[in-house]
């Protein structure tokens, strides 16, 4: 029942990576032979949705970037542009070989290389793209923490090339025949987000909405359960 563009912003060890591992399972057409192994006895099996199994899942883990502010441009640039190479030989089968002469001259160019991506999908009728960004904001916020806010503006503002890569993410998504269809991203702080993102006005944030408080982490009983444990062990005199 929610938009197609979503920002969930949980703490780190809460589940955000193996829950955007679950959604892949869920949507990538590369599962749609073990659905009902995955997910036949389970809730979203008996009542599935239409679009299972009926995306081409890009997904990020932006973790992985250097936050050395040396080397994180070229870091995030290498990272972009070899994860777009597996995904688009994961599915050659279903894009077509010709998609390769539409990348390779955009190799050292993540944004180029997306945009020449969404582009072909767009024009040649090929499933949508389900795109994925595993910690976000990851990089960033150990640039600002540790390298202070010039730095870390210098980045994320203007003509930064993290806020370029947004830009290519949300020309994607618009017309009626959009490339990325659906969009998740998990991070730990809005800070990133308001500052990369401030022209990327799709994005809804869910991270605040009641309805989605037990969607990852834990519940109200696990937490009583966890404290009771420490404070039983000693560990919380207080």
């Amino acid at each position: 029942d929610q938009p197609n563009y979503l920002f969930l912003l949980r703490p780190r060890r809460f589940g955000k990576s193996l829950f955007l591992a679950m959604l892949e399972t869920y949507y990538s057409v590369d599962y749609a032979d073990r659905f009902e192994e995955l997910f036949g006895e389970l809730y979203i099996g008996k009542h599935a949705t239409k679009v299972h199994n009926k995306y081409l899942v890009l997904r990020f883990n932006f973790s992985i970037v250097s936050s050395n502010p040396d080397e994180m441009e070229q870091s995030f640039k290498t990272y972009c542009s070899s994860t777009i190479t597996r995904f688009v030989k994961k599915y050659e089968y279903l894009l077509g070989n010709e998609i390769w002469s539409e990348l390779s001259i955009f190799n050292d160019s993540p944004g180029l290389m997306l945009d020449a991506l969404a582009r072909y999908i767009s024009d040649n009728n090929c499933p949508h793209i389900y795109l994925l960004i595993d910690e976000y904001d990851n990089f960033t916020n150990t640039l600002l923490a540790t390298y202070g806010t010039e730095r870390y503006r210098k980045t994320t503002h203007g003509e930064g090339f993290i806020r370029e890569f947004f830009n290519v993410i949300k020309a994607a998504t618009t017309g009626p025949d959009a490339a990325i269809d659906r969009l998740f991203i998990t991070g730990v702080s809005p800070v990133t987000m308001d500052d990369v993102t401030s022209g990327f006005n799709i994005g809804t944030n869910i991270s605040m909405k009641p309805e989605f408080n037990s969607i990852i982490g834990f519940s109200t009983e696990e937490v009583r359960q966890m404290i009771s444990y420490y404070k039983s062990e000693g560990a919380l005199p207080e």
